[in-house]
């Protein structure tokens, strides 16, 4: 990500280090679109992916801290 821009407005997909379970899957989802300016939040478990959709601008360094704090790694 040291190339992409910082903030977003649109679709992100972040990959993780590795699968979540499928029991974390709503409250990784409920927590992400608490996130101002986040509408939705998809979290793919066992491909290990979330796919963001942002309608005004997110920090991506936000929602990475956020992610780390709920023990999801996301992949540089």
């Amino acid at each position: 990500m040291r190339n992409t821009p910082r903030t977003f407005v649109g679709t992100v997909v972040l990959v993780l280090e590795s699968p979540i379970g499928a029991e974390a899957v709503p409250f990784i989802r409920a927590e992400v679109e608490r996130v101002d300016g986040v509408s939705r939040c998809n979290v793919d478990a066992s491909a290990g992916t979330i796919v963001i959709t942002a309608q005004r601008p997110v920090d991506r360094t936000d929602l990475v801290a956020l992610l780390h704090r709920l023990r999801c790694r996301v992949r540089p």
